[in-house]
């Protein structure tokens, strides 16, 4: 069960790390770099707030979450400018699941075939991607957006964007920013129940 208050009652040090790497994440000039520390923050709040041992089961009690979810609707209805960064987001959608594909198609896949090859290919090997069962008409659901912002930090940790590409580079810059905003918008880091 996740509890808000967990966070605010965590030891100061650990506390302030959490600040600390949002603060980081504002003075990076690589959007690599600042999702990076956007995300070490977010995954610290998360920890604390559901006392989970995975990111897998942290992501699931965040995205079954109530009051998240109705922060995510509140914001996608009020504000124009996240709801737009969702929706160009999702218009990237669906994101591969890069072990997955290294693992059916090769570690060369990235390289050896166009994206609408790598695309039927990954299709035709039923490689795994998020969000699951998403149409290109569905307003994206709080639990879609998380999952598939997760996808991209662990394509990213694991080695399989760059910087010089410019898909990659696009699908970070707006992990990024959604989830900088999602933060400060509904504040949750400060949330107290």
């Amino acid at each position: 069960m996740t509890n808000f208050a967990n966070f605010r009652i965590m030891q100061p040090e650990t506390k302030d790390l959490v600040f600390e790497l949002m603060q980081n994440a504002d003075r990076q000039r690589s959007a690599f770099m600042s999702f990076v520390n956007i995300w070490m923050a977010f995954n610290g709040w998360m920890a604390a707030v559901t006392e989970r041992e995975t990111d897998a089961d942290m992501i699931r009690d965040l995205s079954a979450n109530s009051r998240l979810t109705h922060a995510y609707a509140g914001l996608m209805e009020n504000s124009r400018a996240f709801h737009r960064l969702v929706s160009d987001f999702a218009a990237m959608w669906p994101i591969l699941n890069v072990r997955d594909v290294r693992k059916k198609l090769g570690r060369d896949a990235f390289w050896r075939l166009q994206r609408d090859e790598l695309t039927a290919a990954c299709d035709a090997a039923n490689v795994k991607r998020q969000p699951l069962a998403w149409s290109a008409d569905d307003t994206p659901s709080w639990e879609q957006l998380l999952r598939t912002i997760y996808q991209v930090r662990c394509n990213l940790f694991h080695g399989e964007k760059s910087p010089q590409n410019q898909r990659d580079r696009q699908l970070v810059l707006k992990s990024d920013r959604i989830l900088r905003t999602f933060i400060s918008e509904t504040g949750c880091f400060e949330w107290h129940a």
